[in-house]
């Protein structure tokens, strides 16, 4: 019964992207629920419910645990995840 999304950040970044997207208040929808900020590296649409989506995206590169999350908001304290990259 909810929006949800996906947003990949850099390594320990999540939860102070999901901050950054609760505080986007009235104009977070308008922009997914995604601030502007280096940090975000890769992001899908807010998906409605019962929907879903693909998005397809190249792996960083450099080696660490990257974030992600759903920013829709207070939803990253729970749902969120590490994509770790190795050498």
């Amino acid at each position: 019964d909810m929006l949800h999304n996906f947003v990949l950040c850099t390594p320990g970044q999540g939860q102070a992207i999901g901050a950054l997207a609760l505080n986007l208040g009235v104009a977070g929808a308008a922009k997914n629920y995604v601030p502007d900020s280096p940090e975000v590296l890769y992001h899908s649409a807010v998906i409605q419910p019962g929907a879903s989506d693909t998005i397809y995206f190249i792996a960083p590169t450099t080696p660490g645990d990257y974030d992600f999350i759903c920013s829709f908001p207070g939803h990253a304290m729970v749902m969120k995840g590490i994509l770790r990259v190795q050498p």
